[in-house]
């Protein structure tokens, strides 16, 4: 049986017996007893995910008007062998994520390797010594039929059991502050019964001790600006009671920039809750309305990536529309309306739905077909055909992959059994694929290809020239441009090479 936890470079990492354990039960109570001596409060990250391993740094990394720690970090990821491999890799100063960003491996060497106030942990025992608890756990939505978000549900066992580890561990003055993306209505109906009802459990009067439950929701960006997004950006919050939201107000102004991006405080907990799903919400529905206008401009000869510069030079109302791609990825435009939706109707038991936000979703997780139909435009049998994605990842320049399009992509891609390669500057194994392999050099995956998908526009995708890339393949591929990747000067250079162009929302590539 496997008894050990695989980062993606490869190297296996053994999971703990129970004499580690003791081992680093012990250890954590001695670091915290020798930083409360220098008088830093303790502050618990759970989860070091891609929002909670960089929350965790900037904790760290806030000083006082004497430039020290305000407080010592411990990270807390669960032993799983999925996971486990974070703990040691992050003890090492190496930010278990990978990012453009170059303040995130700073911050990780400075905060491990030289101010010393952080460390990861996969022991409980971290949750007893905390002052404050920053939930950074996965809440995901599942859509059981692809393109029919209204069935989707959220499976909130998981979460559940994080916060029961809470109520049975941490002291009864510890603030919870909830920074995963939740349905409305959590904080409130969901985690404070769960930490009263633990906190009872364990003889803790919970009227002279009311658990102390928060909700403060990230913006993160996890490109050039992860870092800032999380630190240099606006804070919603509030708490389920008066002493939450005080304590909320206070953690937050010592760790994050308030002084240039003001926090903004909500009347309860639902409150915040749902401006970060509806916040989302709108943003997916921006998306999927320029999706089926681009639709639209394929058919017209028209350039959607034009109108769409045009329609934004008209500031203060229309140049925050956001633009057509392969389809949508990432954490939170993908779940967000189904956890909002599902909430309506199962947390606040309310007859009705919220009709315009599920349907975005559906339009943007089947957008990536859309790419597929364009394919079978040139070469209706995809059959043994070689086709190159360039970019698995759901945005460019960074490593994520989650609820990435490119994954429907690929998938559709092998349905119509053609043989796909993959590419990324940033990823080397696709954890939601599994044993898929990702490649890194472009001779490779270029050699021999019918099709080159420009599917996430990395930055070093840019540099790329035509005859290059034609060189490599050996062939006149046909160009699927998913990212307004390519400018007309391009476009007009691969069609002298020979190759055929599509473009999502280019309807003007064939008059070029």
């Amino acid at each position: 049986m496997q008894n050990f936890s695989l980062a993606p470079d490869g190297t296996e990492y053994i999971l703990p017996n129970e004499e580690q354990s003791k081992i680093e039960r012990e250890e954590i109570l001695r670091i915290t007893e020798e930083q409360k001596k220098l008088g830093r409060k303790i502050v618990t990250v759970q989860g070091l995910g891609f929002v909670g391993c960089v929350m965790a740094v900037v904790i760290a990394d806030a000083v006082d008007e004497n430039g020290e720690p305000i407080y010592y970090v411990h990270g807390h990821q669960r032993p799983s062998k999925r996971s486990f491999w974070k703990v040691p890799v992050i003890n090492t100063g190496i930010p278990p994520v990978n990012s453009s960003d170059k303040e995130v491996p700073e911050l990780f060497e400075r905060c491990v390797n030289q101010k010393k106030n952080f460390r990861a942990t996969w022991h409980d025992v971290a949750y007893e010594v905390a002052d404050v608890v920053v939930v950074d756990i996965q809440l995901d939505a599942t859509k059981p039929a692809f393109g029919e978000a209204e069935k989707g549900y959220c499976d909130i066992t998981h979460f559940r059991d994080g916060m029961r580890t809470l109520g049975q561990h941490i002291k009864p003055d510890c603030l919870i502050l909830v920074e995963t993306t939740v349905p409305p209505g959590t904080c409130q109906k969901i985690v404070k019964p769960i930490i009263e009802e633990e906190f009872i459990k364990r003889g803790i009067n919970i009227k002279k001790n009311p658990a102390l439950v928060a909700h403060s929701y990230e913006r993160v960006m996890p490109g050039a600006k992860y870092v800032s997004s999380i630190r240099d950006f606006w804070r919603v919050f509030s708490g389920v009671n008066e002493q939450s939201k005080t304590l909320a107000r206070e953690f937050l102004s010592n760790v994050l920039n308030v002084e240039n991006f003001p926090l903004t405080e909500l009347d309860n907990t639902n409150a915040s809750e749902m401006a970060k799903v509806m916040e989302n919400s709108y943003r997916a529905t921006n998306i999927a309305l320029t999706l089926e206008w681009a639709r639209f401009a394929e058919k017209v000869d028209v350039d959607i990536f034009k109108v769409r510069d045009a329609i934004r030079k008209r500031k203060g109302t229309h140049d925050n529309l956001l633009r057509p791609s392969l389809g949508v990825g990432g954490y939170c435009l993908t779940k967000d309306p189904v956890l909002a939706n599902w909430s309506m109707k199962d947390v606040f038991e309310i007859d009705d739905t919220l009709s315009v936000a599920v349907n975005s979703v559906n339009i943007n997780d089947t957008m990536p077909t859309h790419t597929v139909d364009l394919i079978k435009e040139e070469i209706p049998e995809l059959r043994d055909v070689n086709i190159t994605v360039l970019g698995v990842s759901y945005l460019e320049d960074v490593g994520d992959t989650r609820h990435s399009p490119s994954f429907t992509l690929v998938r559709l891609l092998r349905e119509n059994w053609a043989e796909v390669i993959c590419h990324d500057v940033y990823v080397e194994f696709w954890a939601e694929l599994e044993t898929e392999e990702v490649h890194n050099d472009l001779d490779t995956v270029l050699k021999g290809a019918e099709v080159v998908i420009l599917a996430v526009g990395h930055s070093a995708y840019k540099d790329i020239e035509p005859a290059d890339l034609v060189k490599k393949c050996g062939t006149k591929p046909l160009i699927i441009d998913c990212s307004n990747f390519l400018s007309d000067e391009k476009i007009k250079q691969y069609k002298n090479l020979g190759c055929k162009m599509k473009g999502v929302g280019k309807g003007h590539i064939e008059n070029l």
